[in-house]
């Protein structure tokens, strides 16, 4: 079996990976603005901060992603690192949303492989 005949196989279907493209981000914003507006509603502690809304909406388009494989799951896991900070105007720097991905532990888990 030459490369192009595994990379066939380990692509997506078309109706999984357009799923995932269309209704990733869709689903992503609509989280953003449903907790908008229950932060307007809700004038308690426990309604969420701008950055904290930020972070629920691009999990919910990870887990689309992930579960549809619209991109591979390594390129799925790097979106934090690239939304973060466009999304939130710089408040999430790209140094605070990379730090994650060198702790310790990560290293500890891949030097057990």
């Amino acid at each position: 079996m030459d490369d192009a005949d595994r990379e066939i196989e380990s692509s997506p279907p078309m109706g999984r990976f357009w799923i995932g493209v269309v209704l990733g981000p869709l689903l992503s914003l609509i989280v953003f603005l449903v907790l908008s507006r229950h932060a307007v509603e809700s004038e308690t502690a426990t309604a969420l901060s701008f950055e904290g809304r930020v972070v629920a909406s691009v999990a919910v388009l990870m887990a689309v992603l992930w579960i549809t494989e619209a991109i591979p799951i390594p390129a799925t896991s790097l979106i934090p690192v690239a939304l973060f900070p466009l999304l939130t105007g710089g408040r999430i720097s790209i140094r605070t949303a990379a730090a994650p991905y060198a702790h310790e532990l990560i290293f500890l888990f891949l030097g057990g492989f």
